[in-house]
């Protein structure tokens, strides 16, 4: 069918209305253009489409950097400059706001990024054809050579992780790197003397298997006046250099409210804890996963904070004792869960300051603390270009 885009919405997709009227989200479609778009998929209320060729095309599209483009289930927006890809984020994330929690705001303005080299960890998937990601939908792997999006010591491993693959020995697997130490984490692979052996060729400063580990695994990373370690399998920001910004950001509108007693919800390996420490009396850091909590320990003791108690706990059975002045919560994709929802009204701090990468999760969790909340101010920032992605800080105002 040939389709008029509308707007952008998210998912990476544009917003169409077929013969009938009808919602129809097409993949590949920038606003403005005018497509013939295959049908891949009916639901109950819209359709999904891709574009099978461009009729009117955008000023805005462009030739996608990676040849695996399309293929790969990652960029969904390779086919746009950037700065139509920081409108169309902007625009859908107004929209998910507006649907879902009623929230009537303009289109933030989005922190630009590096648009590409800007990752710093890198999940991969590997077979005996090679190494790369999964093709949307599947698990069929749609091998590279190299990640446009990832920092040069990333792609500078692949070969030497596609060269283990072909042993049949590794299947998925972790990249990270801090810029100058490059690691790996074969998490479900036991200990092989050869993948040791291509990875040290190839400058990898140490690995970790299923079983063991090889060379110096951790990474540090600079963290304002802190040092800031993590292990491979512990998550942290992937964009660091952006990452930097919204901590500040968030350590600024602490600052403002009060400088007492901060919560620090899922804290990970500490990346608001250390810098809240800075201009708290005390932060309470509370994080489920194991190496994580281990990463937040060390750091803490290797930068001599004596103002921060890390707790392992899953947030839902988080019991708080004493007043908090502000809440940073860094939630999964999922969002939170009720009774996290419950947690927060339960604590009633003045400021919650909730960081989402997931807008529809946000938009309904702001629904949810609408009663105890009011929404001072939306931001956004881009995490990660060229994908569909966007990072939101939600800032929230105990109602009177």
């Amino acid at each position: 069918m040939k389709l008029k885009i509308e707007k952008a919405v998210y998912g990476g997709y544009g917003l169409a209305r077929g013969g009938d009227g009808g919602v129809v989200l097409v993949r590949g479609a920038l606003p403005g253009e005018v497509v013939d778009a295959d049908v891949v998929a009916r639901k109950k209320d819209y359709a999904v489409a891709r574009t099978a060729a461009v009729a009117e095309p955008s000023p805005h599209r462009v030739a996608p950097a990676c040849a695996a483009h399309g293929a790969c289930g990652g960029c969904r927006l390779q086919h746009a400059d950037y700065p139509c890809q920081l409108e169309m984020k902007a625009s859908a994330l107004a929209d998910v706001l507006r649907r879902i929690a009623r929230i009537a705001t303009g289109p933030p303005a989005i922190r630009p990024s590096d648009p590409f080299r800007y990752r710093h960890r890198g999940r991969f998937q590997a077979d005996a054809g090679g190494v790369g990601f999964f093709a949307e939908g599947s698990h069929r792997i749609v091998p590279i050579d190299a990640c446009s999006l990832m920092v040069d010591g990333i792609n500078g491993l692949l070969g030497a992780c596609r060269d283990a693959a072909a042993l049949g020995r590794a299947a998925g697997f972790v990249v990270a790197s801090d810029g100058e130490r490059t690691v790996a984490q074969f998490a479900g692979t036991a200990y092989d003397d050869r993948i040791a052996g291509l990875l040290r060729e190839a400058g990898a400063a140490g690995a970790v298997f299923r079983d063991r580990a090889w060379g110096r695994c951790g990474l540090d990373f600079r963290l304002g006046g802190f040092v800031y370690g993590v292990s491979p399998g512990s998550f942290f920001q992937a964009n660091w250099k952006l990452n930097l910004e919204l901590i500040e950001r968030v350590v600024t509108l602490v600052a403002e409210g009060a400088d007492g007693r901060v919560l620090d919800l899922y804290a990970g390996a500490g990346n608001f804890t250390l810098p809240l420490s800075a201009r708290s009396a005390e932060v309470v850091a509370v994080e489920e996963g194991g190496d994580a909590v281990r990463d937040l320990r060390r750091n803490v003791a290797r930068n001599r904070i004596g103002n921060v108690k890390a707790v392992r706990a899953r947030i839902e059975r988080f019991r708080p004792s004493g007043r908090f002045d502000a809440v940073v919560v860094d939630p999964p994709r999922t969002g939170l869960s009720e009774r996290a929802v419950g947690l927060l009204r339960e604590i009633g701090a003045p400021r919650v300051l909730y960081v989402s990468c997931n807008p529809a999760a946000l938009a309904r969790d702001l629904s949810r603390l609408s009663g105890a909340y009011r929404i001072g101010g939306i931001e956004a920032y881009d995490f990660f270009p060229q994908t569909h992605h966007v990072e939101t800080l939600a800032v929230l105002e105990r109602s009177q």
